[in-house]
């Protein structure tokens, strides 16, 4: 379980997180499944958390959920981890749910090597939004996501989502999302080894046309 502790998560939206985990462990008690937690926050801000129900289990549980958020956001490094983690043959059928905002980009590596582990080894990536809307960070790594939008009530607050619906990306800017088609189109930088941009080229289905920059 990937879980969001940056800044933007404090109120309702860490309320939240915090039971989602305390769930997914008695979840995994019941199922006899190991449960294993990234928090994290910045680069290189991951915090890892075996979760169970023995005493040392308890009291790293314990004090997690005393903890408050704070810090920046990078999901690349928690699903690296994630993934290295899948090689070992205790975790191989394991599920990865993670529970966050959405306000993160994935780089295209990162979601590229989700993607594969989700091909070869069945890996299912399944997201909890905490948030007002889907954003393209979670649309790429995420295969379902569950959207809690009465979030803020856990936060004391009655104000209800602004917004009508979480798809609002998918829905007012579908060019943004990274699917099959939009890739086919993707505009790609040629760089020389000075790091100086000298071409463009424009992916449209399988022909590759360049075409040279003047300055």
């Amino acid at each position: 379980m990937c879980v969001d502790t940056s800044g933007s998560m404090q109120g309702g939206a860490e309320a939240v997180a915090k039971a989602v985990v305390l769930e997914a462990a008695r979840a995994a008690h019941r199922q006899r499944r190991p449960c294993h937690v990234f928090c994290f926050g910045g680069p290189d801000e991951i915090v890892e958390l075996e979760m169970s129900f023995d005493a040392q289990g308890v009291e790293r549980l314990t004090r997690f959920l005393a903890q408050s958020f704070r810090g920046g956001t990078d999901i690349c490094g928690p699903l690296e981890k994630a993934l290295a983690r899948l090689a070992d043959d205790r975790w191989q059928l394991a599920d990865l749910l993670i529970v966050s905002n959405g306000e993160y980009g994935a780089t295209r590596e990162t979601a590229a090597a989700v993607e594969r582990t989700e091909d070869e080894q069945g890996l299912r990536v399944q997201g909890i939004l905490i948030g007002d809307r889907e954003t393209i960070g979670f649309l790429e790594v995420a295969d379902d996501i569950c959207w809690l939008r009465d979030w803020r009530h856990f936060g004391g607050s009655t104000a209800d989502s602004p917004v009508h619906s979480k798809s609002l990306t998918a829905t007012y800017f579908p060019g943004a999302l990274r699917s099959p088609e939009n890739r086919a189109a993707t505009v790609v930088w040629g760089t020389r080894g000075t790091g100086t941009a000298d071409s463009i080229s424009v992916l449209l289905g399988r022909q590759l046309h360049t075409r040279p920059i003047t300055s």
